[in-house]
Parts: C-alpha cells; structure tokens; sequence
C-alpha cells in the first residue's frame, strides 16, 4: 500500500492543535524571558541572579554533561541505574535540581582557575584554528 503526504480533511484539526502548542510554547518561553529580564532590573534580584552566570558561560559544557549524567542514570549505560519509568516525576525534579545545583557550583570554580569551560576552549580552538589559552 502507497502512502501519500497528502492533508485529509480529516488531519487539519490535529494541525491546527499542533500549531496552537508551538506558539504557546513560543509565548511561554517570551515569557520566561521578559519576567528574567525585568526581576534583572531589580538590584537584588540581579545579585541573586549573577550566581548563575557561570552556568551560562559554561553552556555547551553544561548541557553535555546533564546529556551524559541523564543517560547513565536514566538508561544505564555501564551501570545497573536505568531508571527511565521506574521513578516518578517528584524524583526526577528532585535529581534535576540537585544536578544543576552541583553544575552552578563546579562552574563557579572551574571559572575561578580558567577562562573557559572545557567544550567552549575545545570549540574556540576548533573555530580559530589555534589552540586557545586555557589559564586565567
């Protein structure tokens, strides 16, 4: 049997959902940026938020390293962990904050003693084609 790619009358509901939850997603996230940007404005708010500016100076670094922890816990590999469907949500909340908790420490101090994260130097060096200074 030959599949088509044609839209059926039939499928334009299920589109139009689709669409709603992209823009939704699109408003949600604006939102998220617009309430950062404006408690940013506020003094103190800005102190508290400074603390997670190595996170962000260490991104590349971050998201790969939550890829690799959430892949050993989650699936197992090289351990017996696979937890995927075998906690709950409350757990998985609870893990996600104690891992970004400990990522904002440890980029604290790595930034401390270099002036890169170990993915931004290799992607620096990479870009410019010569090996980046690493040391503060």
């Amino acid at each position: 049997m030959e599949r088509t790619h044609d839209l059926s009358p039939s499928s334009w509901p299920l589109l139009a959902t689709l669409w709603i939850v992209d823009i939704g997603l699109v408003a949600l996230t604006a939102s998220y940026i617009a309430g950062i940007t404006l408690l940013f404005r506020q003094p103190v708010w800005r102190r508290r938020l400074a603390l997670l500016a190595p996170v962000g100076r260490m991104a590349l670094t971050n998201y790969l390293t939550q890829t690799l922890v959430y892949v050993f816990l989650f699936y197992g590999y090289g351990s017996c962990l696979g937890l995927l469907g075998k906690v709950g949500a409350a757990l998985c909340l609870l893990l996600a904050v104690f891992v970004f908790a400990a990522q904002v420490v440890i980029s604290r101090w790595w930034l401390a003693r270099y002036r890169f994260g170990p993915m931004e130097w290799l992607w620096r060096s990479l870009t410019y084609g010569s090996r980046q200074a690493m040391n503060r």
